[in-house]
């Protein structure tokens, strides 16, 4: 092995010590997400699924970014907008939560997702190979997405399946502010800012009773 490829899998093991310990993870679950992650691997070959430089860093930068949601989340089903690579509702359904409903347009990024739901069992994994503007709409108590549109487009795209007690789990970034002021423009809603433990610049968007604007 080289000295880079030593690197890498050094990383990847510390930073797998510390995403088991940090959200008391069982050895069966660590178990599939070794398997999520080599299937991240394999298919990141012939698809651009995540940065290739996050790699390395998948325990505590995907993994744990996607987790760090679970105990925010209401009772019942999940609405993950974007999904992309699984993150964050394929880290929480292999937490338990569920039903989990994945959407996805890009149908490669789907296949993706269907592989991983069945090779892991996650039987209550539903993906939608779909715009979500586009699904026929139905009642969910978390909806999420990771670095997949600002809050405004966020809302307009989900309101149509919240309820007032839905809480949203939003992944941002340094722009979180100026986000909240454009959504305000156009709904009104609860909301308060959790730090992120995967990154010291990240903020989680914890908005609850989002509604649009008269």
């Amino acid at each position: 092995m080289s000295s880079a490829g030593s690197s890498i899998a050094v990383s990847r093991e510390t930073g797998r010590a510390a995403f088991a310990a940090q959200f008391d993870v069982s050895s069966e679950t660590l178990a599939q997400f070794d398997r999520y992650a080599a299937l991240l691997d394999d298919w990141q070959t012939r698809m651009n699924l995540v940065g290739a430089a996050t790699l390395p860093e998948i325990w505590t930068r995907h993994f744990a970014d996607s987790a760090q949601l679970v105990s925010l989340a209401g009772p019942g089903a999940w609405l993950d907008i974007g999904a992309g690579a699984g993150f964050p509702g394929l880290v929480a359904a292999l937490f338990g939560a569920g039903p989990v409903h994945l959407v996805e347009s890009t149908a490669k990024k789907a296949r993706f997702l269907e592989t991983v739901a069945e090779e892991l069992a996650l039987t209550q994994v539903s993906v939608h190979s779909a715009r979500v503007e586009a699904m026929p709409a139905f009642p969910v108590a978390t909806i999420t997405a990771r670095a997949c549109a600002p809050l405004t487009r966020l809302f307009e795209w989900g309101s149509r399946f919240a309820q007032t007690d839905t809480v949203w789990l939003l992944l941002k970034g340094s722009s979180v502010d100026d986000e909240l002021a454009d959504a305000r423009r156009s709904f009104a809603f609860h909301v308060k800012q959790v730090a992120s433990v995967s990154d010291p610049r990240g903020r989680i968007v914890v908005a609850t009773d989002v509604r649009r604007r008269r």
